[in-house]
């Protein structure tokens, strides 16, 4: 009896509900999904997360996601990081090691391991324990057309693999945020907005249909184009992970496949959808390799922006305003008296006679800021505060300017003196990593590579192969380490010691957070180079990516889609108003061509 013969007769025999037990919801899985192009999100040890290309546009986090702060500083001013005098945002692309801050607790890991891993269980129980139970209403569910995308027709069981996927995804990469957005997993998601028109089930539906726009149609292209990938291997590996992850979560395999890719899904229905994902993520990695611009088209880049590529040093000292706590002789006299527990808010005079007073100080720093500021250094355009970037990095700033500039938001003023605008050439390094939750799992690792050939070539299969969980990235490979890159010194103390030399290998521990097993490949280029061959690649990409997705068309007969109604009523409501502003326009011409007409007779 076949697998799938299996599941229809026991959905005959067992009669679902739409709740789910304590036990089950408390079901964890550690070893992660598959994504849509085979791309796998692991939640990996504290200190790393697996980040591998999936041919899926990077899109924007929901609202409250927040920016990293800086880097490159290596003397901060006492109150300039928490100040904001210098804030970064860092450009993420599939060489980047995303790793957690050294600075994050420990208890803030766990806990965020738990949401990543704990409710996204509980939110895939709730939605894979509603399965029909009647056989004849199963089968045609498992049969019939869910949507189709450019005519090809996807089942249900098609659907929810991608539809699955995106919300795992998601719910991986935003663990910590999930309570923030108001994302309750365990209740109904068509219930829970999104936005104003949309609910979550809405936006999940979307980065589905938008996933299967994106596969379909870079499958087709890469037909077209001749490519062929063997994805035999490739599947093996995806079988072996997904056991795992059913064995770590105390689950069944059949249990475990529902949960994760839909209540109708077993291995052998989903297997054609893994197969593709597969072989679309290898196309997306040729198109990636493909894209890499020239040296000569990088340097044109930075030639015509240098600003957003140069660093600047500089000295600082912050004057902030000594806001009053409690009422003063400038009090607002209109002011509700302040009720016990409530924090004075000081008037306009109030606030104005402190901003004058941090300005008299500021003014007066103005005479020694460039012996006794505070040195930032190495700071990108990207880096600086928006209250003091437009004056480091203009053209026309030289050696020894000084300025006091008002942050009026901060309540503060920065006495800042100029020191140097310069191409940073600073080596980067490429490494190899793998990361374990244990030094003891490092170790073992370790000694099998020093147990074999022991070289790059045997350390990138043991990514790939019998480690591959361990590996950040495809043969573990992180390129543009900079030395001043905001994760653990640990890390970094060993990447950029002296006489580190290529082929070297080593454990390397942070307490109590992860060890890493790290293999130093060379120097890379320097961090500016990088920065610009990634933008143009990710660039080149999308842009052509999207040439290919914009000609999909998707059908939804049985209105299965609510956001593409949301979409359209909007459309039409948009359009409606627009031809009644046309027609009232009209209108009121035709009334004032009429009275001039009158008043000329």
């Amino acid at each position: 009896m076949s697998e799938d013969q299996t599941q229809d007769r026991e959905n005959m025999s067992e009669e679902k509900n739409d709740g789910v037990s304590g036990t089950e919801k408390e079901k964890v899985t550690e070893a992660g999904t598959e994504s849509a192009f085979g791309e796998k999100k692991e939640k990996v040890p504290q200190g790393g997360t697996k980040d591998k290309p999936s041919g899926e546009k990077k899109k924007q986090a929901p609202e409250g996601k927040r920016e990293n702060a800086s880097k490159g500083t290596k003397n901060k001013a006492s109150g300039e990081e928490k100040d904001g005098a210098s804030e970064e945002k860092k450009v993420v692309t599939k060489y980047d090691l995303k790793v957690q801050r050294r600075q994050q607790e420990k208890a803030r890991e766990d806990r965020e391991k738990k949401v990543g891993t704990g409710l996204l269980v509980t939110v895939l129980v709730v939605l894979a324990v509603f399965v029909l139970s009647f056989p004849i209403r199963s089968m045609i569910t498992l049969n019939r057309t869910y949507i189709s995308v450019d005519g090809e027709k996807l089942t249900q069981v098609e659907y929810d693999y991608y539809y699955y996927t995106a919300m795992n995804n998601f719910v991986n990469t935003y663990s910590a945020y999930l309570s923030y957005f108001g994302l309750d997993l365990s209740g109904d998601l068509s219930q829970q907005p999104y936005s104003n028109t949309l609910s979550w089930k809405d936006h999940f539906d979307e980065l589905a249909v938008e996933n299967i726009k994106l596969s379909k149609s870079l499958k087709a292209d890469a037909e077209a184009a001749g490519f062929t990938y063997d994805v035999a291997e490739d599947y093996e590996r995806f079988v072996t992970q997904q056991q795992a992850a059913a064995e770590a979560a105390g689950m069944s395999f059949r249990e475990y496949c529902q949960t994760a890719f839909g209540p109708y899904a077993t291995l052998e229905r989903i297997k054609p959808c893994v197969e593709d994902a597969l072989y679309v993520a290898a196309y997306h990695d040729k198109l990636s390799d493909d894209m890499i611009p020239g040296d000569e088209e990088i340097q044109s880049v930075y030639e015509g922006d240098p600003a957003s590529y140069d660093s600047v040093d500089y000295r600082v000292l912050t004057f902030n305003a000594e806001l009053p706590t409690e009422p003063t002789d400038l009090a607002d006299p209109d002011a509700e008296p302040l009720e016990e527990g409530q924090t004075y808010t000081p008037s306009d005079a109030e606030i104005e006679k402190a901003m004058k007073d941090a300005k008299a100080l500021a003014d007066e720093a103005v005479k020694t800021v460039k012996t006794k500021g505070d040195l930032i250094e190495n700071v990108l355009w990207s880096a600086a505060s928006t209250t003091v970037r437009e004056w480091l990095f203009d053209d026309a700033r030289k050696t020894g300017d000084t300025v006091v500039l008002e942050d009026e938001t901060g309540h503060r003023y920065y006495c800042l003196a100029f020191e140097k605008r310069y191409r940073d050439e600073t080596a980067t390094a490429d490494v190899r990593i793998m990361v374990a939750s244990e030094e003891e799992e490092a170790q073992e690792i370790y000694e099998a590579w020093k147990g074999g050939e022991a070289t790059e070539e045997s350390f990138i299969a043991l990514c790939d192969g019998e480690y591959y969980n361990y590996a950040v990235a495809d043969g573990g490979l992180i390129e543009g380490f900079s030395p001043t890159e905001d994760i653990y010194e640990e890390l970094l103390d060993w990447i950029f010691a002296e006489g580190r030399a290529k082929g070297d290998c080593e454990v390397v521990t942070v307490p109590e957070t992860a060890s890493f097993v790290v293999y130093y490949v060379g120097e890379g280029r320097p961090q500016w180079y990088l920065t610009i061959r990634n933008d143009l690649r990710s660039q080149a990409l999308d842009e052509y990516t999207t040439a290919l997705t914009e000609k999909c068309e998707v059908s939804d007969p049985a209105g299965n889609l609510n956001y593409i109604k949301v979409y359209e009523e909007e459309a039409a409501a948009s359009a409606a108003a627009q031809e009644s502003s046309e027609a009232a326009e009209g209108s009121s011409s035709a009334e004032s061509e009429d009275g001039e007409s009158g008043s000329a007779e």
